[in-house]
């Protein structure tokens, strides 16, 4: 009984013994059939170029849809291919275009942050005027808002955005469900180096100097992403200026969102020093710069308000984390009550520089009808700190 026993056992054992093994084997083939098919589905994606076909489009649409389904089911083995692959594409001589814009926004899309430091490595070795990358420019759109929303690597995206966008006369369309998103690109501007927040203002400001044709293009997006910190340099520009359109574009600036200080830049300005027309505009807006303040601001904030119910400083506190944490969406909060609450200026103003760079992360037109709000707060705010 003892050696049947003994046998039993051991005849079990062998049997588990043998499972084990066989499971670790279909596992290694399973793994190894895997890693086989991520390269076929990457090799596939490698040699684009731009179909003269509409056939041919929607092959190439389909192995392009396939690849990324294919590794989005196998993530943890295809992810790290994908990684090594995109790696040697960054170290080639002559660099694939197409794949160095599609696996990036891959990894971005799947890996966020993680995935910013090769991200940022392939998108420098973007030709934007290869016919690939021009023919995928709204791509190239959506992977560039990907990095700059990971908050990793800014002084770099800054710079690849710098040569990418700054000067583009490209508009986008795409559809973001609901709606059909149309950019013109002082818009596109707005969003890639607004996604950044504070330091892409700070960066546009430095620009100014050594970038006199890039003026218009770097005015129109402090517009609508600076601050009073940008002031400075933006007066140390337009004192070289005369002619209307970049003198108007600057006031624009200072009095949207340069606070007190930017008031006070334009009463500073000296009409002789201007074109007739730059004089007469400057002349016929005095008055209203002159009344720019914490409470005439104030005033138009409540014409924004959907309700005049009084809401305490915690409440408001909830409804601006609520509204970071949904990038700027918010229906709930009155715009008025952020400038009259007792919460701290200055951390108040941090946090609606923060929401404002969140908010373009939704990619909508209706962004910028945010954004008149958010930037009115902003420049209330700002006139408030100097009031007391």
């Amino acid at each position: 009984m003892k050696t049947n026993r003994l046998s039993i056992r051991h005849r079990s054992f062998g049997r588990v013994f043998s499972a084990v093994i066989f499971a670790s084997l279909v596992h290694a083939l399973s793994a190894a059939t895997n890693a086989d098919l991520v390269h076929q589905h990457l090799d596939g994606l490698r040699g684009v170029q731009v179909p003269k076909e509409d056939a041919k489009i929607d092959e190439l649409n389909k192995r392009m849809d396939a690849a990324w389904t294919f590794v989005r089911g196998h993530k943890s083995a295809a992810l790290p291919i994908v990684e090594v692959e995109l790696r040697k594409a960054v170290a080639d001589q002559a660099p694939d275009q197409f794949f160095l814009l599609d696996m990036s926004y891959l990894l971005l899309s799947e890996q966020g942050e993680k995935a910013a430091s090769l991200a940022v490595s392939a998108l420098e070795r973007i030709d934007p005027n290869a016919d690939i990358i021009q023919a995928n420019w709204v791509e190239l759109f959506h992977c560039t808002m990907k990095l700059g929303a990971s908050g990793r690597e800014i002084p770099r995206y800054l710079g690849l955005v710098d040569r990418l966008f700054l000067t583009t006369a490209r508009d986008i369309h795409f559809f973001r469900e609901p709606h059909l998103v149309k950019l013109s690109p002082t818009d596109v501007r707005c969003f890639v180096y607004g996604v950044a927040g504070e330091p892409a203002a700070q960066h546009l400001t430095e620009l100014l100097p050594n970038h006199t044709a890039e003026l218009p293009q770097i005015i129109q997006v402090l517009s609508a992403i600076g601050s009073e910190s940008n002031v400075m340099g933006v007066q140390s520009s337009i004192k070289s200026l005369r002619d209307y359109e970049n003198v108007s574009a600057c006031i624009t600036f200072m009095m949207e969102v340069g606070g007190p200080a930017g008031r006070a830049a334009v009463l500073a300005l000296e009409p002789r020093d201007l074109d007739e027309r730059a004089r007469d505009h400057f002349q016929k807006i005095r008055p209203k710069v002159e009344a720019v303040t914490f409470a005439a601001l104030t005033n138009v904030l409540e014409q924004m308000d959907n309700f005049k119910a009084k809401v305490s400083d915690a409440k408001l506190q909830r409804q601006l984390d609520a509204m970071e944490e949904h990038d700027g969406a918010d229906n709930n909060t009155a715009p008025s009550a952020v400038v009259k609450a007792g919460i701290e200026t200055p951390k108040l103003l941090a946090q609606l520089k923060r929401i404002r760079a969140r908010s373009f992360r939704r990619e909508t037109n209706h962004v910028f009808e945010d954004l008149e709000v958010t930037n009115t707060i902003i420049n209330a705010l700002q006139f408030k700190t100097a009031s007391r």
